[in-house]
C-alpha cells in the first residue's frame, strides 16, 4: 500500500502544480495589460511593474488553489481509472477511500500552506501592489485628536470625553463610570470639566470634579482630582480605521479589540478574519468532489468530468461570496457565514464519495 499510495499521490501533485501553474497563468495574464497601461501612462517604471505582478502572486495562488486541487485530483484519478486501475484496486478488495488518502492528506497541507501565506504573506504583498499602483507608500498614524471618544477598560471603566488630543494628553467634558464585575450595574460616576495626562504618572489629573457613588448614594466635588484607576494613556482612546486585508491575522486580533474598547463597528474587521480562517481550507473540502468526479472512466466523459469539476469550484466562490455579503450586512455571524460553504460542498463531496465506491 505504502508503495500505491506515494504512486497516486505522486500523480496527484503533478495534476495540482499543473493546474496551478494554468491558472496562475491565466490571472498574470488578465492582469497584464493594466500593467502595460500602468508603464505607458508612466505611472509604471518597467521594473515596477515586474514588482507589482510578483506582488499579486500570493493574492492569485490563495484564490486558485481550491481550483487547483479539485481540478488536479480529477485529472490524476481520471488518469488512473482510464487506465482501469481503479477497477483494478477495487476489484482486488481495496476501498475507494483508502485509494485516495494520499491526496486527501496532501489537500490538508495545502489548506495549511494556504492559510499560512493568507496571514503571512498576502497582507504585506497586497499592500505594497497598492503602494506602487498609487505611487505613494501609504502609513497609517492615529490622528492627534478626536471628538465624541468612548473606551472600556478590561477593569470595568468606561470612559466617555466629547474631546481628547493624544498628543497634548488633554481631554474635555470627561465622564468616567465604574460598573460592578458583572457589568450591569454602576458602582461610581466621575465627572469632569477637562483633564490632562500625566505622561510620568500615568494617570489622569481632572479639573472641577464631581464624584457620586451610587451605592452610598452620595457627592463629592474637587477642584483637582487624580486617581491610579484612571491611567489610560490618550492613544487607547483614538483607533485608526485600516482595510483589514493588508493586516495579518494577529493585527486583525488586536484592531478588533481596540475598536470595541473605543464603541467602534468592527463587522468589516470580524467577516475578514472569519474569511482567513474558512477559506484557506476550501482546497480539502473540494478535493472529495474532484476525487469522486474522477473515479470512474467512461469514454467520452472525461471532458464532461473536468467542465462539471470547474464548474463546481466557481459555484463554491458563488456560495462563499453570498455567505460573505450576509455577514457584511450583519444576517449572519461572520465565522458561521464563513464555514457554511465548506460544510455545503464537504457534505456534497463526501455524498459523491459514497456513490464512488460502488
Amino acid at each position: 500500500m505504502k508503495k500505491l499510495d506515494i504512486y497516486i499521490s505522486k500523480n496527484f501533485i503533478k495534476s495540482f502544480f499543473l493546474s496551478l501553474i494554468a491558472f496562475v497563468n491565466i490571472f498574470i495574464l488578465s492582469q497584464l495589460f493594466k500593467v502595460i497601461r500602468y508603464v505607458s501612462e508612466g505611472r509604471m517604471t518597467p521594473k515596477e511593474s515586474i514588482f507589482y505582478i510578483i506582488y499579486l502572486i500570493p493574492d492569485i495562488l490563495i484564490n486558485v488553489a481550491p481550483l487547483a486541487v479539485l481540478l488536479g485530483s480529477l485529472m490524476a484519478i481520471n488518469k488512473m481509472a482510464s487506465n482501469l486501475e481503479i477497477i483494478s484496486l477495487k476489484t482486488s478488495g481495496i476501498s475507494f477511500r483508502r485509494i485516495v488518502v494520499g491526496p486527501i492528506l496532501i489537500s490538508i497541507l495545502i489548506s495549511i500552506g494556504v492559510f499560512i501565506l493568507n496571514d503571512k504573506i498576502y497582507p504585506i504583498a497586497l499592500k505594497r501592489s497598492r503602494d506602487l499602483k498609487s505611487g505613494t507608500v501609504r502609513t497609517f498614524t492615529l490622528p492627534e485628536s478626536k471628538d465624541n471618544v468612548f473606551l472600556r477598560t478590561n477593569n470595568n471603566i468606561v470612559y466617555h470625553m466629547n474631546y481628547i488630543n493624544r498628543v497634548k494628553g488633554t481631554g474635555e467634558k470627561i465622564e468616567i463610570i465604574t460598573l460592578n464585575k458583572d457589568f450591569d450595574k454602576i458602582e461610581k460616576i466621575v465627572t469632569a470639566q477637562n483633564g490632562k495626562y500625566d505622561f510620568k504618572s500615568n494617570t489622569w489629573k481632572l479639573n472641577k470634579v464631581s464624584i457620586t457613588n451610587t451605592e452610598k448614594n452620595t457627592t463629592e466635588y474637587h477642584k483637582v482630582y487624580e486617581n491610579k484607576e484612571y491611567g489610560e494613556n490618550p492613544d487607547k482612546f483614538i483607533s485608526i480605521s485600516v482595510d483589514p486585508d493588508i493586516l495579518s491575522n494577529s493585527q486583525i486580533r488586536k484592531a478588533i479589540r481596540g475598536i470595541r474598547n473605543t464603541g467602534g463597528d468592527v463587522r468589516e474587521y470580524l467577516v475578514a478574519l472569519g474569511q482567513r480562517y474558512s477559506f484557506p481550507f476550501a482546497s480539502f473540502v473540494v478535493v472529495f468532489l474532484g476525487l469522486a468526479l474522477g473515479s470512474r472512466y467512461v469514454r467520452g466523459a472525461s471532458a464532461i468530468s473536468i467542465v462539471l469539476s470547474v464548474g463546481l469550484g466557481y459555484g463554491y466562490y458563488i456560495v462563499q461570496g453570498s455567505f460573505e455579503a450576509l455577514s457584511k450586512n450583519g444576517l449572519l455571524n461572520p465565522f458561521i457565514g464563513g464555514w457554511i460553504p465548506n460544510i455545503i460542498f464537504l457534505v456534497l463531496g463526501i455524498y459523491f464519495m459514497e456513490k464512488a465506491e460502488y
